[in-house]
């Protein structure tokens, strides 16, 4: 199914439904996320949308002008297997370079939300045990966003995704 990216919402509480799907001692409450996503002029959210529901989402913030950092990526369960992560990640990827970041970091669990940052090149620095109390393995990366090197290597994942 078709999906649109969304740089903005008219209604920043259509989000908090993705807390729900991070364990417990990761979820923001619904105060805080609202902060970030109309105040905090050093975070970026990026949406998939697909018909009228949003599907899956990409928070990134940042500290310095060359370093954004991945927050979080959630893709509904109803929508996972389907790609949505991938294109999510190509999508912060893509608004990275299109705003100056030479690095991107950030943690991911371990298993197929690692997977999709290391098809793109991701590099892992550490992992972490019992990530935040709750009995999962992260893996903290970081990644060069803005080499040809590292393009060359996205559009051959996508060609070969697009061949499966």
């Amino acid at each position: 199914m078709p999906t649109t990216p969304l740089y903005k919402l008219r209604d920043y509480k259509e989000t908090f439904k993705f807390e729900k799907e991070h364990p417990k001692e990761l979820r923001w409450d619904d105060k805080y996320k609202l902060y970030m996503l109309q105040e905090n002029k050093q975070f970026q959210g990026i949406w998939l949308k697909e018909k009228t529901e949003l599907v899956g989402e990409i928070l990134l913030s940042w500290e310095s002008k060359n370093v954004v950092h991945i927050e979080s990526i959630t893709v509904l369960p109803s929508h996972k297997g389907q790609g949505y992560g991938h294109d999510l990640v190509k999508l912060a990827i893509d608004w990275g370079i299109n705003s100056d970041f030479k690095f991107m970091t950030g943690e991911a669990r371990k298993g197929a939300s690692w997977m999709i940052f290391q098809n793109f090149g991701a590099v892992p620095v550490l992992t972490y045990e019992d990530w935040a109390g709750t009995k999962e393995e992260y893996i903290s990366f970081r990644s060069e966003e803005h080499t040809s090197e590292l393009q060359s290597h996205l559009n051959l994942v996508c060609r070969l995704l697009l061949e499966k």
